[in-house]
Parts: C-alpha cells; sequence; structure tokens
C-alpha cells in the first residue's frame, strides 16, 4: 500500500466509502426507494439498473482474480467490490423494496451495453478474452451512473444519501484523474482507455457536483436535500432528464381537451382551475350558477 501513489489509494477508498455509504442507506432506510426523511416528500431510490451494471463492471474486470496475484491489498480489494455490488443487488431484489426504473432508463442501459460491447471489440490493447472483457468494464462504468441521475430527475426531492453517494463517485473518479497525472509524470505510463472512458465518467459527475454546490438549499428534519429544480442548472444532468420530470399539461394551453361529441354541441372548455375548482369555503362568497332548465322559468321577452 505504501508503495502506491497517494492519488490511487486515496481514489481506491473514496470508491470503497461510496459503497458503504450506499450499503448503510439502505439498510438505515429498510428501504432503496430512500422514503426515510420525509413520508410528505416522494424521494429518488437507489438504481437498480446503475447496481447491476456496476456489478457486471466488478465481475468482467476481476475475471483474473483468481489467476493473477498482485499484492495482497490488490486482491482484497477486487473481491470487496464483487461482493459488495453482489450484496447490494440481493438486497435490492429480494429484501428492500425499490423504486421502478423508468422505460428511459431501460432504454440508455440497453444501449450502453451495446455502445462498451462494441467498445471494446474495437478498442483493446490484445484481441483476448480478458482483454476485451477489461476494456468492456472500463468502457461500461463509464455510463453506468446515468440511469441512477435519471431515476433522481423523475422524482420531486432526492434524498441526501443518494447524493452524497453520487459526490463519493465523483470524488473517486476526480482522484483518478491526479491518479493518471502522477503515473504520466513518475512513471511515464498513459492508459488511453482508461483516460478517455475516465473523462466521460467524470464528466456526469462533476456535472452533478455542480447541481448539488449551487443548489436551492432545502432545510428538513433530517438534512439537506436536492430539489429537481436545481437539475436545470447542470448541462449534462438537465439533457439526460429529458421531460420524464416536467409537469403533466393538458393540450391547447391550459384548457381541456374537447371530443367529438362535446364540439358538435358547442361545449367550450374551460381551465383546469375553473372545472374544478371546489366550493368557496367562506359563507360569504356567492356562486353565480347557470338557472337549471325549468318549465316554470318566465319566457324570455323579445
Amino acid at each position: 500500500i505504501l508503495a502506491m501513489n497517494p492519488f490511487r489509494l486515496a481514489g481506491d477508498l473514496a470508491h470503497m466509502a461510496s459503497k458503504c455509504i450506499l450499503i448503510w442507506s439502505i439498510h438505515w432506510n429498510k428501504s432503496a426507494e430512500g422514503t426515510h426523511f420525509t413520508s410528505l416528500t416522494p424521494s429518488a431510490g437507489i438504481s437498480f439498473l446503475t447496481q447491476a451494471m456496476y456489478a457486471l463492471v466488478f465481475l468482467t474486470r476481476y475475471l483474473d482474480v483468481g489467476f493473477r496475484f498482485v499484492s495482497i491489498y490488490n486482491i482484497a480489494a477486487k473481491i470487496a467490490y464483487i461482493i459488495s455490488a453482489l450484496y447490494v443487488l440481493m438486497i435490492m431484489r429480494w429484501i428492500y423494496p425499490r423504486t421502478p426504473e423508468s422505460q428511459m432508463a431501460w432504454r440508455v442501459a440497453g444501449i450502453s451495453l451495446a455502445v462498451a460491447c462494441l467498445f471494446s471489440l474495437v478498442f483493446n490493447y490484445r484481441f483476448t478474452l480478458t482483454e476485451i472483457l477489461w476494456s468492456f468494464s472500463i468502457a461500461l462504468e463509464s455510463v453506468c451512473v446515468i440511469p441512477q441521475i435519471i431515476l433522481l430527475r423523475q422524482t420531486t426531492v432526492p434524498t441526501v444519501i443518494t447524493s452524497r453517494y453520487l459526490l463519493a463517485l465523483g470524488s473517486y473518479r476526480a482522484l483518478y484523474i491526479f491518479n493518471w497525472i502522477w503515473r504520466y509524470g513518475f512513471d511515464n505510463v498513459v492508459d488511453p482507455i482508461a483516460v478517455l472512458c475516465g473523462l466521460v465518467q467524470t464528466a456526469f459527475y462533476l456535472d452533478f457536483a455542480w447541481v448539488y454546490y449551487s443548489r436551492q438549499r432545502v432545510k428538513l428534519r433530517d438534512g439537506v436535500l436536492v430539489d429537481s429544480e436545481d437539475y436545470q442548472r447542470g448541462w449534462l444532468v438537465r439533457w439526460l432528464g429529458g421531460k420524464d420530470d416536467a409537469p403533466l399539461e393538458p393540450l391547447g394551453g391550459g384548457r381541456l381537451p374537447i371530443d367529438e361529441e362535446d364540439a358538435l354541441e358547442g361545449r367550450i372548455a374551460l381551465p383546469i382551475d375553473e372545472e374544478t375548482q371546489a366550493p368557496a369555503s367562506d359563507s360569504t362568497t356567492k356562486t353565480v350558477q347557470a338557472p337549471a332548465d325549468n318549465t316554470d322559468a318566465p319566457p324570455t321577452s323579445l
């Protein structure tokens, strides 16, 4: 461990800290939905797709854990990553409830897997199984966080635990950038595949970190949360969210749609707030209503 450069070691510790934060938050909430903080406000949970993709990353990258010895620390870290990833999947799948994923998240996850497969077949250092799987894991890890960000964007207030979890992952990637600089300066080693994919992944985390630190600060009993409107301040996360979190509005600029029958009868659609307005509770307020169909009503004089 002492022979490692400090940025690599700090990055590994930040990565493991993110796993500990994730596991602790799920057990503390007794749910992967993230609803511990307030029952009145919907909050985002942990993305099962993101965690499944991370598990696939570790399984494909550390396939050599049984037959390649580098150091005790290296083997222990690989085993810890694999076990923690599979453990998270287990408790999310069979023990605690989780937030359903949107069709957009499933679509993005499928596209990410396809792109990572294609990337690994084109960009690798040797056309062997271990090298192709390593390249696949590097490419897939760069986009693993996208389903999690999409899930955060679909709810009103994501929990602070999820935010800290993503920030820990962002710190891990940022520290690895300094690790690359250190290796280039002291060892004259550059890994273009890892650098390229790492920069893509770091861009997502830095954009989320900017949103987190420039957010509107909402103080609740259990901590500081991130409001969904704050995601508009980012560049990548705003693009990823699309319109999934936009409020549903009726057609016609606030007017109810009219079907053909009502249109033939000459019915005019009123704005939603006028049609569904509840009766006023104030007794002094008078409500004017149209007269009912009454044959005893006096005829209108011409």
